[in-house]
Order: structure tokens, then C-alpha cells, then sequence
């Protein structure tokens, strides 16, 4: 089978489209992707920063909203925040290291409309987790929306 591949589509780097550009295997990966969550379509992104910079922009859309990050994120949802952020005009408040009562604190004392909450789900320069748990009843308790980076 492996021998076929190579025959019918060359060999040489096979990961994301920007290492190889978007091939029929990425496209199908989308389409099966879509269906396994009963979906329209799927986006695939090439980078983490392409991800969470596409993301969060389609999220944060005006200056009524806040933007809620970890102070350990990750350096691209840490760009992908400042981006939106700017682009919107919307607020960017950072939350200590998997501190929920302040992450209560800046929640509750903030009026926008709509607040958005992002974190990694594993950090990885310390390797620790955070509470998604305790992340998603803040989400519910302030009507807010949650984003989680699931890269690690």
C-alpha cells in the first residue's frame, strides 16, 4: 500500500499544507472530519498561529467584546488575542497562570456584551493542565464563550 501511495503521489514531506501544499489528502481529511461531527464542512489550518488567529478573529468582531487569555498561553493564541483584539477593538484582559477567582474577578467587572474566554488545555512549558472543567462554568455563569487550544 505504501508503495502505491508513493507511486500514485510522489514522496517527500506529507504534513501540513504549508509544508506541501493542500493536497486531496487534506481534503478528505476535512470532509471525514466534518462528518464525524455531523458538520457542513471543516476548516484545517496549517500552523497553531493560523488557527488561533482565524479563530479568534471570527470570534472577537467588535469593541463590545473581551477577550479573556491565560498568562501562560501559548505565543500563538498570546498573537492570535492581540490580533483580534486590535482588529475589533475589543478588550484584552490576562488572567494569572490557572487563577479562576481572578479570571471571576476580571469576568464580573467587565460590561461587554460578549466575553471570550481562551486557554491552552495543556501548557506546554510547564506541562500542566488547566481546569476546563471550572473554565466552563465560568463560560456558563457568565454567558461567555470558551475556547480551548487543544495543540498540546
Amino acid at each position: 500500500a505504501a508503495a502505491a501511495a508513493a507511486a500514485e503521489h510522489g514522496c517527500g514531506p506529507r504534513s501540513s499544507a504549508l509544508v506541501c501544499g493542500h493536497t486531496e489528502w487534506h481534503e478528505s481529511l476535512a470532509r471525514r472530519l466534518a462528518r464525524l461531527k455531523h458538520a457542513d464542512a471543516c476548516e484545517l489550518f496549517p500552523t497553531g498561529f493560523a488557527a488561533n488567529a482565524a479563530v479568534l478573529g471570527a470570534l472577537a468582531t467588535s469593541p463590545g467584546c473581551a477577550i479573556f487569555s491565560d498568562a501562560l498561553n501559548h505565543a500563538s493564541i498570546v498573537d492570535g488575542a492581540r490580533l483580534a483584539a486590535k482588529g475589533a477593538g475589543a478588550a484584552l484582559h490576562i488572567y494569572r497562570h490557572n487563577d479562576l477567582a481572578h479570571l471571576e474577578r476580571l469576568l464580573s467587572a467587565s460590561a461587554a456584551p460578549r466575553k471570550l474566554i481562551v486557554s491552552d488545555s495543556v501548557f506546554s512549558m510547564d506541562g500542566d493542565a488547566a481546569d476546563a472543567a471550572g473554565l466552563a462554568a465560568l463560560r456558563d455563569r457568565h454567558g461567555a464563550l470558551l475556547v480551548l487550544d487543544e495543540a498540546h
